[in-house]
This record gives C-alpha cells, structure tokens and sequence, in this order.
C-alpha cells in the first residue's frame, strides 16, 4: 500500500516529502485548557525532505504552554534495520541569538531523526498544551490542508469538552481532504491557501482585552516624553523616527506574558533599548503627549491573516493614530531604520493586517498595498562614444514612495568607502567617478557600456539600469506563479540625452507601446533621445507581460546606414 503511494506521488512532480498523513485534533478541555494534538506520518522523497524530517523543531512559550511527546521515531524503508527513536531535546530557541533577543521563555524542542533516508517513514505524535494565552483570553488555530509537500489524507478535527462558545470559518467540528499536491515553490509568490479557522472570541473582544492589559494610564507620568517632543517636534513620522533611530534593538523578557508584554516608555528609554513591541508603546505615548489619539497595534508580517485571530495570530507591533477629523486609522512602524522622512513604515507591510488595540476594541484592518506613487524616474546625460563602446554621463533619480524607502536604505545603511561600487551595480554601470544622494534625489557620475555588431547599437535601457526591475523578471518570468507579491513595486521611467557624432546617419527602432510598457527614441541635431517606462507595481494585471517585453533589446537598437 504505501509503496503503491509513493510511486503515485513520485509520478506528480517534485514535492520533498509526501504527508500519509496530516492530523490536528483540538480539544478544549474542562479545566479551561486547550489541546493541540499533531499526528504525522511522513515519507521523504528527496534529500532535501531527508534534511528538513532529520531535524524537526517545535516551538513553544515556557509558563504558558507545555509539549508532549507521545511518539517521534523512524521506521526504515531498508531491511535489517529497526525502527529508530528520536533523540529529543530541549533549550533556548534558536532565533533568539540571531535577532538580538534575550527571552528565555522562548524555548524548543528539538527531535532528531537518526540516520533517515530517502522512503523511510517519519512517525511523529505531538500535544501542546495551552494553560494560558497572551494579552487575551481570545484562542484561535487556522488550519490548511495544504502543505509544503504532498498530503495524501489531512485531518482536523475539533472536540468541545468544555462547551465553549466557538466561531468558526467553516460549519462542523470534522474535515477531511486527500491527495494535495504543494503549490510550485516561488520567492514572490502568495497563494491564498484554504483555511479553517476557529476561534472562542472576535478580533474585536481580542482588541478589548488586549487594549486593557496594554493601556496603562501610569506610562503618561514619565517625564521624558515631554522632553523627546520638545527635541524632535509633533510631526508624528519625525516621532517615528526618532524612536526608530534612538532606541536600539534588543529584546528580553518582561511582564506576565513574556514575548507580548512591553517594557514601560521608561524602561525603554532609561536602557535605550527594545523590540518592535516596547518602540510600539513609547512611540504611542509620545504621540498622546503630541495631542494625537494613538495606540499600539497588533500586525502581522507575512501578508493578510485570517478573519479570526488570537495574539498569537501576530508577528509584530505597530503603532496607529488619527489625524484630526479623519477616522481611519494611520500606521507608524518604529522599528525599521532608515526610512525616507514620510514613510510611515517599511513596504514589506503593505497588505499586511493589522489589529489597532483601543478601549473597547477594534475591527481588523488591512494596510492598502495600492494608492503610494511608487515611481522610479531616471535621467540620463552623456556622450556616447563608439571607439570605446562607452557611455559617460550623469544619471540622476528621483523617487518616490517604495522605490525612494529602497534607495534611502541602500544609502543609509552602507558604508562609505562601500557606496561606489555598490551603487555601481545597482545602476548597471561599468564605472562609478561618484554618487551622492541628497533632498531624496541620487546624482550619479560614471560610465555605461553600448555593445555593437556591424551596424547596430543596443543601448542601455530599465534592464540594464535598474537592477531592481530586472530582478523582479529575472525571479518571476521563467515561473508565473497563479499570484505573486512584487518585491517592491514602482512605476520605472527612464529618459536618455546622448550626444553622437552628426555625421553618423542613424534608424532608430520603431515605437513600442503596449502591456504597460512603452520605448520610443526620436534623434535631432546631432542629439539621440529615448524614454523607456515601465509598470512594475501590484495593481498592473499584465504584469507578467510588462516584465517580458522589458526584458527584450530590439527596443533599443540603434542601425548606423
């Protein structure tokens, strides 16, 4: 039976490992806690899935949580071999050492798989325990039978000892689906998985309980609020940033739900150190001693999350407020360094959810990914010349929206002596003389290559100019995935001014005008002239071919007669 199996799911593709079988059993138990029991039994097909089922982590909260395990072994495909028990151990998680954090409470299980190969058979059977959950009262699980392998039989399951009040995506306490085929991996890509998603409350019961642990009226005594608003102002973004600039990233655990609970504005500021959560807090409460309504907000970095949450449903902590008369919601980002003066937060949130934590609770949002004026504009000047195949010029860019936070970052966030050549690449040139970037615009001096075959010219385009947009075709063209998240999106503009020998007699290429993309060169008086656009963001349905006709030269082929 399980070899007929095997052979059926080696036929359909390339998954690194195939689920016999994939269940999750929920129960709510009568003493008010909550049972997450996981049940796998696991086939690796390739190397890969031997390295990812060798060494397998669970994760799990100290004091709020508990993990049993029931069974973790390997049962091997070759003979005279018997079936293997996991080595199982337990420690400080580690991401912590890799993000600064110092939250002993984070801890993980480990269960290692001796000596598996390729067919062996991974046994495991797992219970989490929930005594307690963070900020809320409010539990939820999302469920998706699809996987990131195959799954021949998935299996959810919900049992109600205690008779709580559920609400649920789905009507029933049972599911059941088979054979499921992973989606093809790709780095862009965001498929919508099917969800089940339960939960004992509302985002907005969530946002209530949350704002209630949260909102602590002693914060607004800390006197060194009024001084850092009297330092940087009551524009909010410069509050943002003073924060994001001044208070260094290192976490540790704190308050009765270690991982959630953020230091005081105090503690903050006396250590000049925290997590998103801790910049979240001091940054809403310099924007109350600004006159702002303001509060923490609980947010996810991996897209927009299910309709029924639980605290730890979240990834991140922001900070929301309102504008005078305008009643929705504004979002500040104190973590990320470097952004542009009027960037409120990194494009990576964009179409992420977000959860304001106000008294007497709030809805679900979703930041707009659309609307921002994410435009790349470059102008380049120059001579070109054909003995050394040379253009040399000044490239100037100015930006807006996504692409002005990407160049600002780059800018910022390097080192001097390193800013040469690293714009260099990022403008696909073949020599830097200088770049300096200044009031949001970059002046570029340096040298460009023209290639040439008997009598014709390319010149160089968005492909060769904009290292971003080609990275974008180069990751999305050779795998259209069914949906994909641009990796920072812009519109890209480029316009050319070169001077070329008059006595050359030129045809330029014909006009392109067409799938969101344009190119279209006009010569006078001894002066080339070109302009090559490109819509390269979210809300362009054509996106795929937009990026296909970008990557062609014809466009900019010059025939000397």
């Amino acid at each position: 039976m399980f070899a007929a199996i095997l052979t059926f799911f080696l036929l359909l593709g390339s998954p690194d490992a195939v689920y016999l079988l994939n269940k999750i059993t929920i129960t709510f138990q009568e003493d008010g806690s909550i049972s997450e029991h996981t049940q796998a039994v696991i086939i690796p097909l390739t190397g890969r899935g031997v390295q990812r089922y060798s060494n397998m982590s669970i994760a799990f909260r100290s004091g709020m949580e508990d993990i049993d395990i029931v069974q973790a072994e390997v049962g091997y495909r070759r003979g005279g071999r018997s079936n293997s028990v996991a080595e199982i151990s337990t420690g400080p998680h580690r991401i912590l050492s890799r993000t600064n954090r110092l939250e002993s409470s984070l801890r993980e299980t480990v269960l290692q798989m001796p000596g598996l190969e390729i067919g062996d058979t991974v046994k495991v059977d797992i219970i989490r325990t929930i005594h307690s959950l963070p900020l809320s009262n409010v539990y939820s699980y999302s469920f998706s039978p699809v996987l990131e392998d195959s799954v021949f039989r998935s299996i959810f399951q919900i049992r109600n000892n205690a008779d709580v009040s559920l609400i649920a995506s789905e009507p029933g306490y049972f599911w059941e689906f088979n054979n499921l085929s992973p989606k093809l991996s790709h780095p862009l890509v965001a498929y919508d998985y099917p969800l089940i998603s339960v939960a004992t409350g509302t985002p907005n019961l969530l946002s209530a309980e949350a704002s209630e642990a949260l909102d602590i009226f002693q914060h607004s005594l800390c006197v060194k609020l009024d001084d850092i608003v009297l330092e940087a102002g009551t524009d909010p973004y410069l509050l943002r940033s003073w924060v994001a600039d001044n208070i260094n990233y290192i976490g540790a655990d704190v308050g009765i739900w270690p991982g959630w609970s953020p230091r005081t504005p105090e503690e903050t500021l006396e250590d000049g150190s925290g997590v998103c959560r801790d910049r979240s807090v001091l940054l809403t409460w310099l924007l109350r001693k600004a006159g702002y309504e303001a509060y923490p907000a609980l947010a996810t970095t991996y897209r927009q999350s299910a309709v029924v949450v639980d605290a730890r449903s979240f990834d991140h902590m922001v900070t929301v407020y309102k504008n005078g008369t305008d009643n929705e919601w504004i979002v500040l980002d104190p973590t990320p360094e470097g952004l542009p003066s009027e960037a409120g937060f990194s494009f990576g949130l964009r179409g992420c959810s977000f959860l304001p934590v106000v008294p007497g609770g709030s809805g679900l949002e979703q930041i707009p990914i659309e609307n921002w004026n994410d435009t790349l504009r470059m102008t380049l000047t120059g001579n070109l010349d054909m003995e050394q195949e040379v253009i040399t010029g000044t490239l100037r860019v100015v930006s807006n929206g996504v692409a002005l936070e990407l160049i600002t970052t780059l800018f910022t966030q390097s080192l001097p002596s390193a800013r040469k050549e690293m714009f260099r690449r990022f403008y696909g040139a073949l020599l830097c003389d200088s770049v300096s970037f200044q009031n949001g615009e970059v002046v570029f001096e340096g040298q460009w290559r023209v290639y040439s075959s008997e009598n014709n010219i390319l010149l160089p385009g968005l492909r060769e100019l904009s290292l971003h947009g080609t990275r974008v075709a180069s990751m999305i063209l050779p795998c259209p995935p069914d949906s994909f998240v641009i990796d920072a999106p812009a519109t890209e503009i480029l316009q050319v001014s070169l001077s070329l020998d008059e006595s050359w007699d030129i045809q330029l290429a014909l006009p392109v005008n067409l799938q969101g993309y344009s190119c279209e060169m006009l010569y006078e008086s001894g002066t080339l002239f070109y302009t090559e656009t490109a819509d390269i963001t979210d809300s362009n349905s054509e996106i795929l071919e937009t990026l296909l006709v970008r990557s062609g030269t014809s466009q900019r082929i010059v025939k000397l007669l």
